[in-house]
């Protein structure tokens, strides 16, 4: 073929593929990847799988640990002004100092040195230049049913929530109801991401208690193909239908831009 020589199109053959982001670590996928990074001691895997949970920074759902709001919040911060903190090469450096220390090859107080005075430094810059965020809470347009006062949106552990204005006087609180564009193939109403007391996902109908419906599994745009049932994500590759029972790979049913 010469350079500027026209081609006669035979075929085109259209292929669609959806990028599929990298899986959620579960509890053993982290501990494995902090084995390989060379971070921490098996003595302290499990603390710090729980601490960031019980922080907040992550909840459990279908075994993997997903992320909150204030988990990205936090490490958003800690990236922009602790940047060697938390690089993987800082953690593993800092456990090679130790082996050193213990085995004599290096006095504590060089390897303290070594970090606190650059450390000092970070936390200067960023109590001059961390944002302090402190939201006011948001009105709804309700009122409180136990003493009258403003509804207003708050932010928790596990992101929003609505309380009374009047707290802490007034202790009132419902679940902040994110609706997903799906209704709720049992009445017709909008189905919206709830959460556990102890933050995992799940799906139901805004019309609770009147409908009980509700599934684990996050519920798809497009109905069934075969019954018009909802459909919900089973898998990476698969969505199911909660009504037929129909299995479909979701490259089918997903639209492009989603």
């Amino acid at each position: 073929v010469e350079e500027g020589q026209k081609q006669e199109l035979i075929r085109l053959i259209p292929e669609q593929h959806f990028t599929q982001p990298p899986p959620r670590y579960s509890e053993a996928s982290l501990v494995k990847a902090l084995e390989e990074n060379g971070i921490g001691r098996p003595s302290t895997y499990a603390p710090t799988i729980s601490t960031i949970q019980q922080r907040g920074y992550v909840v459990r759902e279908e075994k993997r640990l997903v992320p909150t709001d204030i988990g990205i919040q936090v490490n958003d911060l800690m990236t922009q002004y602790f940047p060697e903190v938390v690089d993987l090469n800082f953690t593993a450096h800092m456990e090679e100092d130790l082996d050193k220390i213990a085995e004599g090859g290096m006095a504590w107080t060089e390897a303290i040195r070594e970090f606190y005075e650059p450390f000092s430094e970070d936390v200067k810059k960023a109590q001059a230049e961390m944002p302090v965020s402190k939201s006011e809470p948001e009105p709804i347009g309700r009122k409180c049913p136990e003493d009258g006062g403003e509804l207003v949106i708050r932010y928790g552990r596990f992101g929003k929530f609505i309380s009374c204005a009047n707290f802490p006087t007034c202790r009132y609180t419902e679940p902040w109801l994110e609706k997903i564009g799906v209704t709720c193939p049992k009445d017709g109403g909008d189905m919206v991401e709830r959460r556990t007391r102890k933050g995992r996902a799940f799906y139901g109908c805004a019309n609770y208690p009147n409908c009980d419906f509700t599934t684990w599994k996050k519920p798809l745009v497009k109905p069934c193909p075969k019954c018009n049932g909802l459909l919900v994500i089973a898998n990476k590759r698969e969505a199911q239908c909660t009504n037929c029972s129909e299995n479909f790979l979701l490259e089918e049913v997903v639209p492009e831009s989603a």
